[in-house]
């Protein structure tokens, strides 16, 4: 707010008794102190005008630069004597002023703050925005009058407007004066003729001092003006409901939720209260969606209330009707992110891949740059078992990476493109990009649980491999797909019996039947058993391997044969 006065020039009144001389020195030290701060030599600037209250003591405007150093400083007392000194002697200067009130707001002494704006205003009477800072520091401390009047500048300088005379109306009411609070409404609605809102909002006053019949008198000087006035409709309403006519109050919200002639917005918003009226009651979502299907049969579907429907439904778990909802509101406004998004989750939640890469194709369309959907078009491709599309789609997908791009679903991508690249003889390409996705999250266990396999299969790195791979069973201990990698790895770099300590926690339980434990899994079991000496454990596992298939070697058999572990 001040940074525009922190180069003021020395124009303050030139102090009594100084000599010329010293008047050439001050003059010369304050312009290099100028120099300085604006060359960024913050320092020798702060000590120039040091200098030059030596020569000058009562130099103004070096009072004020370095109040305004000390200010930064956090040297209140300094700053509260140089900026309070400095506008003794200008007291006509506005930059000294907004500075010194300033830093009094800073500290929250509305006490010394009060009158420097006070005496800002009365330099410039024009300034609404410092009598706006004073009408909130008289309400503060509960100065009403000092408030309205106030306000009643700003009113003069800005005219009349909706939120001046309601903040009068307030203030008129704290001093127990309804008369004049009620006068300041009925000024602003003559201001408006040709707007009967403004006389509806005297009535909701009324109405909300539960003085309905004070209300309806305004009601119905409005309706016989102007019978279908929207906020009459909305405000009868509430009439109704407060003075207890129910069946008129039913026929009201029925004109309103369901007639043509109703602004959108209005409808929404009763709905949206409905909603709440119901939920507070615990009645039956029935009921409100009965609500719902008469507006869709009595007016045109609109993105507003199909939003608050499929609001309602999501609230309401009421996944079946949800997905068509959204589906309408994409039908009137195709680009509607919140639908598209909303429609990929269901699908991913219901693992529904081929609708998931509908719905992302769509959305890619609209927006090119989320990355997001990338993310989920190449997930539910990787799922369809289409590798190549996946691939492109989340080739295209990292060129999408910007600096606020949330880490995880980067480091996800990255992480699939490494499987997806192994898996097609890329080994270097799919390395690259499994360091990528651990620089966005170090520890993605996915990622380092495939990354320490491979690495161990191609034989290399097999320390970062073996590093990689403890901290996945670190953090999930009870992973047996984890464990069986880091058994592995120790395997491979001639640890046997600390590979067999690990794999018999994988082999607990009936592995039979556990999904988890895989025919890969029982056959790395059998060659650590079979390095270990125990020729009997390792043919069982290698058996019961075989049985389960998959994803074992194409040596399985033949070690079965010979009775011997073979190294690939």
């Amino acid at each position: 707010m001040w940074s525009a006065c922190f180069t003021s020039c020395a124009t303050g009144e030139k102090t009594q008794g100084i000599s010329a001389e010293a008047q050439r020195r001050f003059d010369y030290y304050y312009a290099e102190a100028v120099k300085s701060k604006l060359a960024g030599r913050y320092d020798d600037s702060f000590e120039l005008y040091k200098h030059c209250l030596d020569i000058k003591p009562d130099a103004a405007e070096a009072l004020y630069n370095l109040g305004l150093y000390y200010l930064g400083m956090d040297d209140s007392a300094r700053c509260a004597s140089h900026l309070s000194r400095a506008v003794d002697l200008e007291p006509d200067n506005i930059y000294y002023k907004e500075a010194l009130a300033s830093f009094y707001l800073r500290n929250r002494d509305d006490v010394k703050a009060v009158p420097v704006l006070e005496d800002m205003v009365r330099c410039n009477p024009t300034r609404s925005d410092v009598l706006a800072q004073l009408v909130n520091m008289y309400m503060d401390r509960e100065q009403y009058r000092e408030a309205i009047s106030a306000l009643d500048r700003i009113e003069t300088l800005e005219g009349k407007n909706l939120s001046i005379s309601m903040e009068k109306f307030r203030l008129y009411r704290e001093l127990k004066e309804d008369d004049q609070a009620f006068a300041e409404l009925e000024s602003l609605a003559r201001e408006n003729p040709n707007d009967l809102a403004y006389r509806v909002l005297i009535g909701d006053q009324y109405l909300l001092l539960q003085q309905p019949d004070k209300a309806f008198a305004v009601y119905e000087e409005v309706r016989k003006k102007e019978p279908g006035n929207q906020a009459l409709r909305m405000s009868m309403l509430d009439y109704y409901k407060q003075t207890g006519q129910d069946s008129l109050y039913q026929t009201q919200l029925d004109a309103i939720l369901y007639g043509k002639e109703t602004d959108e917005r209005a409808r929404v918003m009763l709905m949206r209260n409905y909603i709440v009226d119901q939920e507070n009651a615990h009645a039956d979502s029935t009921l409100v969606l009965a609500v719902f299907d008469r507006i869709f049969d009595s007016v045109p579907e609109t993105v507003d209330m199909l939003t608050l429907y499929a609001s309602y439904l999501q609230m309401k778990h009421i996944n079946d009707q949800l997905e068509p909802a959204l589906e309408r509101i994409l039908k009137l406004e195709p680009d509607n992110q919140v639908a598209l998004y909303q429609l990929v989750q269901l699908a991913v939640h219901a693992n529904d891949y081929p609708k998931v890469a509908d719905i992302c194709t769509r959305a890619i369309m609209h927006y090119p740059e989320q990355l997001p959907y990338y993310f989920y078009l190449g997930f539910s491709y990787y799922q369809l078992e289409r590798q190549d599309k996946a691939l492109d789609v989340f080739r295209k997908g990292v060129r999408q990476i910007k600096p606020d791009t949330d880490h995880g679903i980067v480091a996800d991508m990255y992480s699939i493109m490494g499987d997806l690249y192994y898996s097609n003889g890329l080994k270097d390409s799919a390395f690259i990009a499994y360091d990528s996705c651990l620089v966005y999250n170090p520890e993605n266990v996915g990622c380092l649980n495939n990354y320490a396999y491979y690495l161990s299969l191609e034989k290399k790195d097999l320390d970062k491999a073996e590093e990689m791979s403890h901290r996945t069973i670190v953090a999930e201990p009870g992973n047996k797909t984890y464990i069986d990698t880091y058994a592995w790895i120790l395997f491979i770099k001639g640890k046997y019996a600390e590979a067999k300590l690990y794999m018999d926690r994988v082999l607990v339980g009936d592995i039979e039947k556990d999904e988890e434990v895989s025919g890969g899994v029982l056959e790395h079991a059998g060659d650590i058993y079979a390095q270990c000496g125990d020729m009997e454990g390792a043919l069982k596992y290698w058996k019961m391997a075989q049985e389960k298939g998959g994803d074992v070697s194409q040596l399985l058999k033949k070690k079965i044969q010979l009775k011997k572990y073979i190294e690939e």
